[in-house]
This record gives structure tokens, sequence and C-alpha cells, in this order.
């Protein structure tokens, strides 16, 4: 119990230190990545000679290893999700009303029992977006890093247009997805954010645990789909989901082991020999060896995170994620699941869920992402991985309330001497209820591979704010 409510008064504080680490280290890819050049007047792919580094990820980390269902139909185990083994699966796509947004509401995250999308378009949609993504320049980048991720190396958040194949696959999936959206916001307005290719290859590093985006207000949502266009083991290095509060499924989430870990110190005392004997010496010894424990309202440490990541364990017989304490051998704290899964699977998270991606260590790992948000939210933080021509940006003033809130989620502002504080929302041109969608770009096209990239997270640089005088009108 007392865990439990030092985990409740944590949760502000650690979620805010999520934030504000997701931020400096985004912003930080985000300056990066500004130096992707336009392709106007050459050859967007060059000769292969003049693309050494795509050649070799051609041959040896970005291949598709993975079989697909329909090349491995019998024999291959089918695995059933981790919350089935724990106590009931994640949702049907013939679950009753509700179960949708109970299941996001009470884990944050679900992962669906059927395939959203046929063997014969995953496998289309997979060959279509690897092409696409050997057209980018980023590909041929020492780092191999496209869009605004954390630890981004061998990964690529390769925002898409509405090519034939893209869009009669998302057609295909949101047609399967309509209840559950529905259930989820409510109605059939919400707005289609995000589209991309999430692609990682052979090499691709664990990423630090992270949340995306947090609204503010409590009705602002934005909810992210990824959807594995091959069989997706746990070597090709699936999502990590963390559990968002303790629930039915387990007595403990992220935040109330934080707090466990540090009432285990407190029980401890003032010893140093304890601490460090208790495997504790790396996080609450300072450099004089004296013991300093956070706070209960203190936001949660780097050293905390990297004590985390040291001691999280992913258990492939149920693929759920574990927390084996250092100081007790035996025991193991279930905190949430990884996304692998059979070609076609679908998870679906909050934006305020804490994940990350795993270490991929065979080949290709083609997802297709989009994510949704409630009708005019303000969602600060999201990447919004997406096409310009498919957007709305306008710039809106913040109250005072808004400012107080983002600067607890970590979130930077704008400040302007007479217009006062402000900031841009992104909203989609499209909506749930206009699918499906007709494509705009023929699958043949590559021209637009490198044209229309955002290159600076909060697109303020892009879209020139004040030298548009937008004044608070949609771009």
């Amino acid at each position: 119990v007392a865990t439990r409510r030092l985990a409740t008064l944590a949760t502000v504080a650690v979620s805010g230190f999520l934030w504000f680490f997701a931020n400096r280290s985004l912003r930080g890819v985000a300056s990066a990545s500004s130096t992707i050049a336009s392709s106007a007047g050459r050859s967007i792919h060059g000769d292969a000679a003049d693309r050494p580094r795509a050649r070799r990820r051609d041959a040896e980390t970005c291949v598709a290893v993975a079989p697909s269902r329909a090349s491995a139909r019998g024999g291959r185990e089918r695995r059933v999700g981790a919350l089935r083994r724990l106590r009931g699966d994640g949702v049907s796509l013939r679950a009753s009303s509700g179960a949708f947004g109970d299941a996001l509401d009470r884990y944050g995250f679900f992962l669906l029992r059927e395939p959203v999308l046929s063997e014969r378009l995953a496998d289309a949609a997979r060959s279509h977006l690897l092409e696409l993504l050997r057209r980018s320049e980023r590909y041929d980048s020492e780092d191999g890093c496209l869009g605004h991720l954390a630890n981004c190396r061998e990964r690529f958040d390769f925002s898409l247009r509405l090519t034939s194949t893209v869009a009669r696959s998302l057609n295909a999936i949101v047609s399967r997805l309509r209840p559950a959206l529905v259930d989820i916001f409510g109605n059939d307005e919400c707005e289609l954010v995000e589209l991309s290719a999430l692609i990682t290859c052979k090499g691709s590093p664990l990423q630090r645990l992270h949340s995306d985006a947090g609204g503010l207000k409590g009705d602002d949502r934005l909810v992210s789909v990824f959807v594995s266009l091959q069989d997706t083991p746990v070597d090709l290095g699936p999502t990590h989901v963390f559990f968002n509060s303790p629930n039915a499924l387990t007595e403990l989430d992220f935040y109330s082991t934080v707090a466990l870990v540090r009432n285990i110190a407190l029980e401890l005392g003032n010893s140093s020999d304890a601490v460090r004997a208790h495997g504790l010496g790396d996080i609450y010894l300072d450099e004089r060896g004296f013991v300093r424990i956070p706070g209960e309202q203190e936001e949660v440490t780097a050293e905390e995170l990297a004590f985390f990541d040291a001691h999280l364990r992913v258990d492939e017989s149920d693929a759920t994620l574990a927390f084996h304490p250092p100081w007790d051998a035996s025991a193991r704290m279930v905190l949430g699941v990884v996304g692998a899964g059979r070609q076609g699977s679908a998870l679906v998270y909050d934006s305020r869920t804490s994940h990350r991606g795993g270490q991929n260590t065979r080949g290709a790992r083609v997802q297709l992402m989009f994510s949704f948000q409630s009708k005019g939210a303000f969602v600060p933080g999201s990447t919004y991985t997406m096409r310009r021509r498919y957007q709305q940006i306008e710039r809106i003033p913040l109250t005072l309330t808004d400012r107080a809130t983002m600067r607890s989620l970590g979130q930077d502002f704008n400040k302007h001497p007479t217009a006062g504080a402000w900031d841009l929302r992104v909203s989609g041109k499209y909506r749930l209820r206009d699918f499906p969608l007709s494509p705009d770009t023929r699958d043949d096209e590559r021209d637009w591979v490198d044209e229309d990239v955002q290159t600076n997270i909060g697109n303020v640089v892009d879209f020139d704010i004040d030298g548009l005088g937008l004044d608070g009108k949609t771009l």
C-alpha cells in the first residue's frame, strides 16, 4: 500500500522527467537530421558506386530475412500474445463496444489477436516501403538515421505519401480497426496525424525508455498503431511497451517499481556498504560515497533509468518484460510486454505510454505506422511524422495553465514580446470519417522521396511562422 501511494505521488514527476529526457535527446537528433539535403537538380539515388553504405545495408544489415506467413505456412509456431499468457490476451476485433477503450486505459496499449492485414497486402507493402527507403539519401548515411528518434542508428522513420500500395494497405487496416478507433475516440472525427514506414536494420540498438507525447487537456489523446509487415520475433527488435499503471495483470508498473527501489534503499538506512551490496551503489551513492536517495516528489534520475535498463529482461517464452532486482535473484516483476507478433499483427498504444524500440540483431523490420488524435487536440511532443500535404499547422496562444502544464512535461514553447507565449498545433487534413482514402501518387514515382521531409521537430523553422505572418491562421 505504501509503495502504491508513493507511486501515485511519483507519477507526475517521473512523467515530467521522461518528457524532458526525451525532448533533450530528440532535439539533438532533430538538429543532426536537419542536414537532409534537397534533391533538386540531381538524381535522388545516384550511381551504385556513389552509395557504398546503401549497398552494404542491402547486402548485410537490412535484408528482409524474416519469413512471411505465406512462405512458411506450415510448421511454424504462432505465438499467442503475452497478455493472454498472463491473464486474458489483448483485444479481439470481435470484442464488444467499450473493450478497446478500456484496454487502452487499463494497460496503456493492447495487442490485437487477429491480423489486420492479409499476407498478400503485407508482403506487397513491405517490398514497396523498403524500395522507397532505399531511394532516400539518409539510407546511405553513416549512422543510418532518419527522423526524430531516440538512439537513432539503423533506424528510419520515413514519412509516406499515399501511393497506391500505401493507400490500399492503410485503407484495409483502418477498415478493420474502425470499431476500435470509434470506441477509443467516441466518434469518427479523429484526425490522421502520422503516416510513416518505421524500419530498423540489424545493428539498431535498444532505445532508452521514453514516451511520445502528452495532451494538455484531459480529453486530448493521440493513439499510434504499429502493423508488422513480416513475422517479428524478438531478435528483430519489436517495440517494448510498459504498463501505465498497476492493474489486474500485475501489481507493478514502471512508476511503482521506481518507488519500490527507492523504498528498498531507504530500508537499508544510511549504510553505504549495504546500499552497494544490494546493487544500488551506482544510483544512490554520491561522488563522496554518501547515500543520496531522491525524495517522493523528485524526478527519476538518469542513473535510475540506466539501472532499470540494465535489469530488464525479455522472456521469449511469453514475450514479457520483467525487472529482475539485483538484491533478490529469484524475483521477477513483470512490467510490460514485447510487441512480437506474426505478419499483419497490430500494436495499439497511447502516446503517453512508456515504451522503447528493441535491439535488432537480425535484419530488416518493417512496420506501417500511423496515428490518430482527438479532433482539435493539442499534443505537444509528438514528432508528427507525416508529409506536409496531409497536415494543417496553426499558431495558438498559450494560457498560464497551458504553459505550466508544458513545463511539467518538459516541453518548450515560444515567446514573443507582444504576442505572448505560443506554440504550433498540428492537425490532420483527413479524419476517420474520410476513409477509405484515394491514392495521390503512383507506386513508381520516386521524386518525392527526399522532398517535403520535416527537418525540425517543432516545425517552427520549416514553416517560418513569423516570416509567413500567419498570426494564428492555418497553413
